[in-house]
């Protein structure tokens, strides 16, 4: 049996969602930074512009370029992903605050690896879990696959990124059990990971902390401090005290475009209260049913795939996408502690709106290809 394209079976809906919903974060963007400067918009504006340009191209690709083909090359995406990881590390061992996320390419232009890595783990684990699917319950094939996908998770949090690495982590979850993996080892994962969260809170409310010091970064540690204690440190707790106005003044309806003063700084990580300032409870609602509408496709995409390859891809971007909005509405709501995650095709800045764009583009590529009938020529 062999598989083909079919392209009338190609989701614009998917597509014109997508691009609408990005094309509206760049006009967002925009408005966030017209909290600084209301008489002219910084050259991030112009950036981000560009960015969308060059992301509609970035999805084309994604899309047109058989995902089979792309995968062929899983090792050698592994090996980029590394090498550019390792490179963000000697960066920042070169940094006197050890902390480094991006590549400067020239003066004005940089990469961030950790975006990057995101839709490189989903690529190389759809890849590896497909040649490998056979034998995804041995308990060799998942170490090996726990130990491949550990390297980019232990990178990621060195720079550090915390918010990267969470979400790669939570990719290579969603994939892992989306392969047919066997319900005792998903048990015994709940079983694990349990005990380990309820250490991670014991050890966070010790005066004198055993672990957690050692494994996430000062400032890491300060956030949390700060998100469970406000009143110790208000100048840190000051842009979540700043959303969460924002996001209350807003009330239903919302003041109107570019009518907000209250989030400094708010085009990246808190653009979800930008939005909510800007065009209320209304906006936000409308937001998220969206983010919805895109994630409900992927998965349907997911269950019609032809293939484990497409199947695992579509599901590693649903669960990319889900993760990133859970963890960046969290944070705007102040139910998280602030991470310093961009909210998917809104927030700005380059690698995140490619990978993002090249996430859609691959999952209309797996739409594409349907079985071929041995009935048919």
């Amino acid at each position: 049996m062999s598989i083909r394209r079919e392209w009338q079976s190609f989701d614009y809906i998917l597509l014109l969602i997508a691009c609408g919903f990005a094309l509206f974060g760049v006009f967002m963007v925009g408005a966030a930074l017209s909290y600084m400067n209301p008489t002219g918009l910084p050259v991030r504006y112009t950036s981000q512009k560009l960015f969308f340009a060059t992301g509609l191209l970035v999805l084309t690709a994604a899309a047109i370029v058989d995902y089979h083909f792309i995968a062929r090359f899983y090792w050698l995406i592994y090996a980029c992903m590394v090498i550019l990881l390792l490179i963000v590390m000697a960066i920042s061992s070169n940094d006197p605050t050890n902390t480094a996320r991006w590549i400067r390419i020239g003066e004005h232009f940089a990469i961030q690896p950790s975006e990057f890595s995101k839709i490189f783990v989903i690529v190389f684990l759809a890849k590896f879990i497909d040649k490998y699917q056979a034998s995804i319950n041995n308990i060799y094939i998942l170490a090996i696959i726990m130990a491949l996908l550990v390297i980019p998770v232990v990178l990621i949090l060195k720079q550090p990124a915390l918010s990267a690495c969470m979400v790669v982590a939570f990719i290579g979850a969603c994939m892992i059990f989306a392969s047919g993996l066997k319900a005792r080892y998903i048990l015994i994962t709940i079983l694990i990971i349990i005990p380990l969260v309820c250490l991670f809170m014991w050890d966070l409310n010790n005066k004198e902390r055993v672990f957690i010091d050692k494994i996430l970064g000062t400032y890491q540690v300060s956030r949390i401090d700060t998100y469970l204690n406000p009143e110790r440190d208000s100048e840190e707790f000051y842009q979540t005290n700043a959303s969460l106005t924002s996001l209350g003044s807003g009330m239903l309806k919302g003041k109107g475009y570019r009518e907000g003063k209250y989030i400094p700084m708010g085009d990246n990580d808190f653009i979800f209260s930008v939005i909510g300032e800007q065009f209320g409870f209304i906006g936000c609602a409308g937001i998220l049913l969206t983010l919805f509408i895109i994630v409900v496709k992927c998965l349907l995409t997911a269950n019609r795939a032809q293939d484990m390859l497409g199947r695992l891809i579509a599901v590693g971007v649903a669960g990319k996408l889900s993760f990133e909005v859970f963890v960046n509405v969290g944070v705007a709501t102040a139910i998280l502690p602030n991470t310093g995650m961009p909210f998917p095709f809104l927030s700005s800045g380059g690698s995140s709106m490619w990978v993002n764009m090249a996430c859609i583009g691959l999952v209309l590529n797996v739409g594409l290809f349907k079985t071929k009938s041995i009935f048919k020529g």
